[in-house]
Formats: C-alpha cells, sequence, structure tokens
C-alpha cells in the first residue's frame, strides 16, 4: 500500500469516526472539548482572579481566567486528536480494557476536580499565609501553575473518558456490523 492509499484510508476513516460522533458517546466526547470554555460562561468551577474571589481562597494570581480556559481547551483538543492517533492501540485491545481505562481517566478527573478546588479555597490558608506569600509575591507563581495542572487535567481525563468509552463503542459497532 502506497502513501497516498494510507492518506486516503486515514481520511475515509477520519470522516466514518466524526460521523459516528452524531451518537451519544460520540457527542459527549465532542461536547467534552467545549467544556472549558462553557464553563467561563457558567462559573460552575471557581476561576477567577485572585482579588476577585472571597478572601482567604487560592485563586489565580498572575494567570487570568481566559488563559487558564484556553489553555485547558487547547489540551482537551490535543486529547481529542491524540486519542484518535492512537485508535489502531485501542482496536487490538478487548472493549473490556478500554472501558477500564476510560474509568479509570474518569476516576481521575474527578479525583483532579477535587484537588483544584481544595488547592483553589485552601492554598491561602495552608501555604500562602504560613509562608507569608502575599499578593504580588513571584512565588504565587507556584500556585497559579498548580491550580493550572489540575484544572486542565481535569478536562483532559474527563474527555479521555469520553474519548474512549465512544472509540471502543464506534469499533465494537463497526466490527458487528461488518
Amino acid at each position: 500500500m502506497n502513501d497516498s492509499d494510507k492518506g486516503t484510508e486515514t481520511l475515509k476513516e477520519f470522516r466514518d469516526f466524526f460521523g459516528f460522533i452524531q451518537n451519544l458517546w460520540g457527542l459527549l466526547a465532542g461536547v467534552s472539548v467545549f467544556f472549558p470554555l462553557s464553563n467561563t460562561l457558567m462559573k460552575l468551577i471557581p476561576i477567577g482572579h485572585f482579588y476577585d474571589e472571597p478572601p482567604g481562597s487560592g485563586a489565580f494570581q498572575y494567570l487570568s481566567s481566559e488563559l487558564v480556559t484556553s489553555i485547558a481547551t487547547l489540551i482537551t483538543v490535543f486529547v481529542v486528536l491524540s486519542t484518535f492517533s492512537r485508535r489502531h492501540t485501542y482496536k487490538a485491545q478487548e472493549y473490556r480494557t478500554i472501558k477500564r481505562q476510560a474509568w479509570i481517566s474518569f476516576i481521575l478527573g474527578i479525583g483532579s476536580l477535587v484537588v483544584y478546588l481544595a488547592t483553589n479555597f485552601g492554598i491561602y490558608a495552608m501555604f500562602y499565609g504560613p509562608f507569608e506569600i502575599w499578593g504580588g509575591d513571584p512565588r504565587r507563581l507556584i500556585g497559579d501553575v498548580f491550580l493550572l495542572f489540575t484544572y486542565g487535567s481535569f478536562f483532559a481525563l474527563v474527555t479521555r473518558a469520553f474519548m474512549l468509552l465512544g472509540m471502543a463503542e464506534f469499533y465494537r459497532m463497526r466490527d458487528n456490523l461488518v
């Protein structure tokens, strides 16, 4: 098979997969890419600037909510494309194995959210206050990066969970039809 045929086959499989995105699992995987952006609109997960949040909360000092949201969205898009690029690995695995990986990703994602929230509301009392890290201190960047990491991890891991379930269903349905 030459490179042109491989490229055509990959494009066809890509089109088939995104056609599949219209079903339940695929829809969930597709929508999860926009979770970080929708959070900006709905304000479900607190992601404010230090001076916008109630006193004693950790919130971001140097990173804006727009930057954090953009990075989280970039990460989720990367996870979608990365997961799709590893589709041949998932095709070879059993359905149960992929489901287990999806559950692990989902649970780790929820864990990241819990760590993010605990850090957001507890970092001041546990880290900034005792070490006298006041507003404007460059050491606050450590807290900002940690909050960014846990916030982005939540969306990346939940997106991966939905993508794995979507791909498992896609290949299981396709293999049963052929």
